[in-house]
């Protein structure tokens, strides 16, 4: 689920670590970092191109389809900070080079898999491996890089991760049209060989802090709240019934859990309750978790449209969102200047609501579609919209805390984000057991419960303090 609009969310991280490696290296350590984190944007970009051809070949039902997608979202989303405080107890290096080693071994699972079920279990372990390489190789990228050159790096690392999420669709549709998805995913095999390879020569080997907390009963937390969040919404989309209740009360209380055992740990949680007493850092992660929950559900149903709906190659699916990765890395160094002019707000707000247009246009697309005609547009309109609303973003998460949790604010919007597109897969069960011109219609649906979403990431961020200032001790 992952492209180059999920990276605004994850280089506060790189941005906010202090430089420690010698300058010599620095370019070799970029690459090691760019090749591992690469693979996480990989492997989010190229399941929705096969997802319907996984559904077919395992002859899944609709909440299968669901948790071949979340299986991987939800450690991604609850672990992703554990794994930066894995890598300060261990060493970035170590954990990051476990991180690739775990992912090897899940992609070969992935393809290898002869059932659901084991599908399913591979994905989780990619989803763990990936919540290890992405933090832990952004620290790396941090400490390689002084402050007056980390912008160029970050830049670097950026195109990078959205060249290979542009690429990997593509190459994923290619490979469905003529064999099977199981080579989707020992595609990915290689990739992470190379990166391990890289990492171990070139990553800097850092110093383990043998006091650093983890917090791994928050983290257990997570993963039950989210998984039986997950739950909830998809027997939610079935009607009432008693997986509705139970998975409810489990929610409730792994969440109420968490809060409790945060509180309790103060600034030594995982989550810093002092945090979250910026409206900016609320307001912020609404609407992060608005906005990639619709932009979740147009990367994911986009392409299974265009397959079973349609009824285009998968090369065409794999290659839709090309002018998306393109117009976004383009457009985004604009926003900029509409910041400076207008503040953050305003173009948070009006970057969701074109986003949301981008999701009203979207009923064009019908059951005779035409790419240029009917499928691009959407693409056009809502890359526009995202891309007025990365970079002040990430510049809002940055700016509303203290120097000492910049990474910590970082991580949590990228897992608010995840958050978000983990509720939106768990409420498309209706649409994915679809076809034909119950499909369109189902995705006409599911289009304009995105605009809603949209409006509401539109209104979180007109709450935001018109200073872009928090209320709390962590302002700056």
């Amino acid at each position: 689920m992952a492209c180059v609009s999920q990276i605004g969310c994850e280089l506060g991280v790189a941005r906010a670590t202090a430089s420690s490696a010698p300058k010599a290296r620095s370019g070799a350590i970029l690459a090691a970092s760019s090749a591992g984190s690469c693979l996480v944007f990989v492997s989010g970009s190229i399941v929705n191109v096969a997802l319907a051809s996984i559904g077919r070949d395992l002859s899944l039902s609709a909440a299968e389809l669901q948790w071949v997608l979340n299986a991987e979202m939800l450690p991604l989303a609850a672990l992703t900070l554990v794994g930066g405080a894995l890598g300060d107890r261990f060493g970035n290096k170590q954990v990051f080079l476990f991180g690739i080693g775990l992912f090897f071994l899940a992609s070969l699972g992935c393809g290898l898999a002869p059932s659901w079920l084991a599908l399913v279990a591979a994905r989780f372990l990619l989803g763990i491996g990936e919540a290890l390489i992405l933090p832990t190789g952004l620290s790396i990228l941090g400490q390689a890089f002084p402050s007056d050159r980390k912008s160029r790096a970050v830049g670097i690392w950026s195109a990078s991760a959205a060249v290979a999420s542009a690429i990997a669709p593509a190459l994923a549709g290619l490979i469905l049209d003529h064999t099977t998805w199981r080579a989707v995913f020992w595609m990915q095999a290689p990739l992470a060989g190379i990166a391990f390879i890289l990492a171990a020569a070139w990553a800097p080997k850092s110093v383990p802090r043998p006091g650093a907390v983890i917090d791994i009963a928050a983290s257990v937390l997570s993963v039950v709240g989210l998984g039986a969040l997950g739950w909830t919404l998809m027997a939610l989309t079935k009607g009432a019934d008693g997986r509705l209740a139970v998975g409810l009360l489990v929610a409730v209380a792994a969440i109420a859990a968490l809060v409790r055992l945060e509180v309790r740990r103060d600034d030594r949680a995982m989550l810093p309750p002092a945090l979250f007493a910026s409206r900016t850092v609320i307001a912020l992660s609404l609407f992060t978790a608005a906005l990639y929950g619709a932009f979740t559900t147009i990367l994911t149903l986009i392409p299974f449209v265009i397959i079973k709906g349609v009824h285009l190659s998968a090369l065409t699916a794999g290659l839709a969102f090309i002018p998306l990765q393109i117009l976004i890395t383009g457009v985004s160094p604009l926003a900029p200047l509409l910041c400076a002019r207008f503040g953050h707000s305003l173009p948070l707000a009006v970057g969701a609501i074109v986003t949301g247009l981008g999701c009203v246009v979207a009923l064009r697309i019908g059951i005779d579609a035409r790419y240029w005609f009917d499928i691009f547009p959407t693409v056009a309109v809502v890359a526009v919209g995202l891309s007025m609303a990365i970079a002040p973003m990430t510049t809002l998460v940055l700016t509303s805390v203290d120097n000492l949790h910049a990474a910590t604010a970082s991580g949590f919007n990228g897992a608010m984000s995840r958050a978000g597109s983990l509720a939106a897969i768990a409420l498309l069960g209706g649409v994915l057991q679809q076809s034909g011109a119950n499909l369109i219609y189902g995705f006409h649906i599911a289009m304009m419960a995105c605009a809603g979403a949209c409006f509401i990431a539109a209104l979180a961020a007109f709450s935001i303090a018109a200073t872009g200032e928090p209320n709390s001790a962590f302002g700056l």
